[in-house]
């Protein structure tokens, strides 16, 4: 089962992306670059969850995906759709503005706004759509992606109960990363190893570095 696929940026939301649609709209002449979005949903999705997650609970959670109701499944379950717990929200994976869908996002936007042609590099201008920098929304994508996915990073670390944290997961937070989630969870994920979760210390801002 793909948790974000295409139908993510079809919708009214700031994640839209208008040539996701397998078929133009009526009276839009523009090409829909469905194929290519799903197929950038396929490998980002795995890379993330690969990296987050470790090849053997990556591995488990695909043949959870194939049978999510099962009381043997539950907690994959609230691993997919989120929970409340300890006064904290886990947003869970598959939810509109995941930051799966963000990495999508950013990725696909950077890429489409340069194609390469014979002639050098030439900004897309669609029929249908006004010209202007998308480096806000690419930065945006790029800071709510690391922000859901890892987490805020302190600049110096911060010490509590003996220990040193440099990855923001002693920060009070409501609604919790996908780091702090696992770290809160370990009792459910006892093989998952904290030490092995890539984390994503490149930052975008408008300028697009």
């Amino acid at each position: 089962m793909q948790i974000v696929t295409k139908a993510f940026f079809n919708k009214e939301n700031n994640l839209q992306l208008p040539l996701a649609l397998d078929v133009p709209t009526a009276g839009t002449p523009a090409p829909s670059n469905a194929g290519y979005i799903d197929n950038l949903c396929i490998s980002i999705e795995k890379s993330l969850l690969l990296n987050a997650l470790g090849l053997v609970l990556y591995n488990e959670f695909q043949i959870a995906l194939g049978d999510i109701d099962n009381v043997a499944n539950a907690k994959w379950k609230l691993l997919l759709n989120g929970e409340e717990y300890d006064g904290k929200v886990w947003n869970g994976l598959n939810n509109d503005l995941n930051f799966i869908a963000k990495k999508v996002y950013e990725v696909y936007v950077s890429e489409e706004n340069s194609k390469l042609t014979q002639s050098g590099n030439v900004q897309i201008n669609s029929e249908n759509s006004s010209l202007f920098t998308p480096m806000y929304k690419i930065a945006n994508a790029n800071q709510l992606f690391r922000k859901m996915y890892q987490g805020d990073t302190p600049k110096e670390p911060y010490i509590y109960q003996d220990f040193i944290d440099y990855f923001g997961c002693g920060l009070e937070e409501i609604e919790v990363s996908f780091y702090q989630y696992l770290l809160d969870r370990k009792a459910s994920f006892p093989t998952w190893e904290a030490p092995k979760f890539r984390f994503y210390y490149e930052e975008k801002n408008s300028f697009g570095l």
